[in-house]
Order: structure tokens, then C-alpha cells, then sequence
């Protein structure tokens, strides 16, 4: 189940099949060499320009961040797709037919394939078939008690018991939108081994982890693992780590998702520095010392939203890590159409929320985070970058790092796991 899909001979493999069932679909007579398969790369050609239109230019999709080389399998997928009728029906017997079939399964495995290892998102076997979390309500859910000693367990005061458990926990939980109204869907929890130890560690800090669009908080166990990673930083300090919540940011069925901005899409921005906090401190007992506990990460999306919370509730969030997130808010059609549909038009109500706006006129000496760039990522690279100008001239103790790879979970896993040492001490589970 720890197989690579990313690098190895997997991806190797496929891109092996892709090619020869693509060259079996292109082979045939002479006179469907010369005419059928020359119209079916036109129209491939054509298909792609049209993807690419559609995509970058007309839906946006996605941006230039996209690898483009990505575009040749979509071609050669287009292409597959074009000849399997004409290669089936010049078949000749049962083998010849079935051989056609998996060829043209092949191509499109190759295509998948090579998106994969672009993205990681399903970077082993392991991680494409689990569904993270446990849904039976078995969550070990440690009420908060009025007067109960809120003392933080830390590498200094905790002894883990002799049985404490190897791995934490993954479970479901439902965040109502108790004060924001705001409707959102199933998120998930990591509860570390200190957590559902006996007798466990106490009080521990918090991270919101957010994810991003589209996507759902299970994308950071599976192209992010975050399960594993959690699990062997808490194996370095004594089974302790942070309780990570991971809220749902789509809206329920809200086609326009909030932005994690309070709009008339929705009250995501208190849905998330509200409702959730209390719902965390109340059901799970963690992060009750004050906001030296708590801390926000997001991946693209959700690196965009660290910072608008990071930025608009110090209070709540004064620790943050943005992972390729982008300058600020943005919907397909521009700023201008941001600002129509979520605000009615009224430019300053966004400038009021919009965070490099904010950084232009505040302080915020108590605010530390880290800015994370992919060193290929086009577009958010340049983004990131101004966000940490911003944050640094507003008086933020920012870092920048800059990591190999493009907009991808080989950045965004990696932009949490190496900093999870300074997570833990900003957040006091380790020493300084």
C-alpha cells in the first residue's frame, strides 16, 4: 500500500502502456494511416486548443500555473478517444477488439498518471483508497468542564503513559454555523496519540488546516498525508502534536464559496474565527490558554485564507502559514466581478476585508507566519512574495521560503511538514 504513484516504476509503467496503446490505435492499412488517423490528430489538436480556451481563458479553471506539458496528454487522450471506433471496427476478432479496449484504457491511465505526478495528490496506493476519518461517532470528545485546570501539557511537564498509542486519530465531526449561520459540510479532525492516550495530555494547542478549491479537507490526508506527518512529529515529543481541525470552506450547496470573507455569500470569515473556535474549546477541550495556542494553515485556497484571518482576527489567529496562497480573494472574471457578487459592488467593503488592503494601514507586532512559494509555481510564486512584503513592512515576524516544485502537494506537503518545529514552539508544546 506504500507504493509510489509519483515516481518509480508506476509512473514509468504507464506512461509506457500510454505510448503503445496509443500506437497500436494509430496502426492500421494504408488507407487508415492516411485518413482517419491524420482527422483524429487534427481534431485531438483542435479539442485541446478548445480545453485550453475553455480552461485558462473563458472558465479560468486554473492559471498558468498549470503545466503546460500536461496539455500533450490531454491531446493524446483526445486522440485515443477519437480513433477507438475506427480501431474497433477495423479489428479483426475478439483479441484484436479487447486489445483495442485496454489500449485506449491505457492511454487515458497514462494521461491520469502524468497529472499526478505533476499534483501529488494520490502520491502512494495507500492514499488512493482510504477515506480518512471515522464516521461511527466514536470521536473521544473531552467536554470542557467549568474550573477544569487548562494548564498545557508540554514536552517539559508530559509523561506519556506506558500504552499510549502509536498513531492518533482521524475522525468526522459536524461544526454547526452556530453564530455566522454559515452552512458548511463534514469536516475532519487529527486527535495526536497524547490526545487519545490514557490518562492524555491536556489542553493541547490547535491548527486550523484549510484546504483548497476545489477540494475538501480529506485532500490533506491524501496528497498531503497529513495523518503520517502529524503522527511522526508527535513520535519526536512524546506523543504530543497539535489538534488539527480541518473545516469544511465550500458552503454546503453554495455555488460561490465564501472566500472565507463575511459577504453576501456567506459568513465564512466568522464561521471560521468563531463558530469553529468554539465548537473546538467546547467539544474538544484544546486551545483554552488564549491565542498562543492557535494557529492557521492553509494550501492555495486556504493559504488565501490564512492570511485574510491571520490578517483580519489577530486575536484569534497570531500564528499563520501560507502555502502557495494568492495576493487576495479572487472568482473567475476578476476583482470587479469579486466585488459585484459578493458585495454588491461596493468596492470598499472588500478593501475592508481584503488583507493586502489591511496590511497597508495596521501593525501587527504579535503576528508571526510563514510565506511558502513553489520555486516553479508562475503565478502564486510572484503573489506570495508580495504578501510577504506586505506582512513584513506591517510588522509581522514573517519568513519566506521558497521550495522545488510548482503549484502542488510536493510544495504544500512540504510547507507544513518542515515547519512543524516552529509551529511547536510557537504554539509551546516545545521548548524555545
Amino acid at each position: 500500500m506504500s507504493l509510489s504513484l509519483t515516481s518509480g516504476p508506476v509512473p514509468v509503467l504507464a506512461l509506457s502502456l500510454g505510448a503503445a496503446g496509443l500506437c497500436w490505435l494509430c496502426w492500421g492499412p494504408r488507407r487508415y494511416l492516411t485518413r482517419v488517423v491524420p482527422f483524429a490528430v487534427m481534431g485531438a489538436l483542435a479539442g485541446t486548443v478548445l480545453l485550453f480556451v475553455a480552461a485558462e481563458l473563458l472558465l479560468s479553471w486554473w492559471d498558468a500555473s498549470f503545466p503546460r506539458y500536461l496539455y500533450l496528454y490531454s491531446a493524446g487522450g483526445i486522440l485515443a478517444l477519437l480513433l477507438t471506433v475506427p480501431r474497433w471496427r477495423l479489428a479483426r476478432g475478439i483479441l484484436a477488439r479487447i486489445l483495442t479496449v485496454l489500449s485506449v484504457t491505457a492511454v487515458l491511465l497514462g494521461a491520469v498518471s502524468a497529472a499526478n505526478v505533476a499534483y501529488g495528490q494520490y502520491p502512494t496506493l495507500q492514499s488512493l483508497v482510504d477515506s480518512p476519518g471515522d464516521s461511527s461517532g466514536a470521536v473521544p470528545l473531552r467536554k470542557l468542564v467549568p474550573g477544569q485546570d487548562t494548564t498545557p501539557s508540554t514536552e517539559a511537564n508530559w509523561t506519556p503513559p506506558s500504552d499510549m498509542p502509536a498513531e492518533g486519530g482521524v475522525y468526522e465531526v459536524q461544526i454547526p454555523g452556530a453564530v455566522s449561520g454559515y452552512a458548511a459540510g463534514t469536516s475532519l479532525v487529527y486527535l495526536p496519540p497524547a490526545y487519545v492516550a490514557s490518562p492524555p495530555a491536556q489542553n493541547l494547542p490547535v491548527l486550523i488546516a484549510l484546504h483548497g478549491q476545489p477540494g475538501t479537507p480529506a485532500d490533506w490526508f491524501a496528497g498531503g498525508q497529513l495523518q503520517q506527518v502529524m503522527d511522526d512529529f508527535a513520535a519526536q515529543h512524546n506523543g504530543l502534536a497539535p489538534v488539527v481541525v480541518l473545516p469544511d470552506l465550500s458552503g454546503g450547496s453554495n455555488a460561490n464559496w465564501s472566500l472565507c470573507l463575511d459577504s453576501k455569500q456567506g459568513r465564512g470569515a466568522t464561521y471560521l474565527a468563531e463558530d469553529v473556535p468554539a465548537w473546538i474549546k467546547n467539544n474538544l477541550s484544546a486551545g483554552l490558554a488564549g491565542p498562543q495556542q492557535w494557529a492557521v494553515a492553509g494550501y492555495s485556497y486556504g493559504g488565501t485564507c490564512s492570511v485574510q484571518l491571520a490578517v483580519n482576527f489577530p486575536d484569534t489567529f497570531p500564528t499563520f502559514i501560507d502555502i502557495s496562497g494568492e495576493n487576495q480573494p479572487t472568482i473567475p472574471g476578476g476583482v470587479q466581478s469579486l466585488v459585484n457578487t459578493y458585495f454588491g459592488g461596493d468596492a470598499s467593503a472588500f478593501a475592508a476585508q481584503n488583507a493586502l488592503d489591511i496590511l497597508k494601514k495596521q501593525t501587527f507586532p504579535n503576528t508571526a507566519g510563514i510565506v511558502v512559494v513553489g520555486k516553479d509555481d508562475g503565478v502564486y510564486n510572484g503573489q506570495g512574495r508580495q504578501v510577504y512584503d506586505a506582512a513584513k513592512a506591517a510588522g509581522m515576524d514573517v519568513q519566506l521560503q521558497e521550495l522545488p516544485g510548482g503549484h502542488s502537494w510536493q510544495v504544500w506537503k512540504e510547507g507544513l511538514s518542515d515547519n512543524l518545529d516552529w509551529l511547536g514552539r510557537r504554539l509551546g508544546i516545545l521548548g524555545q
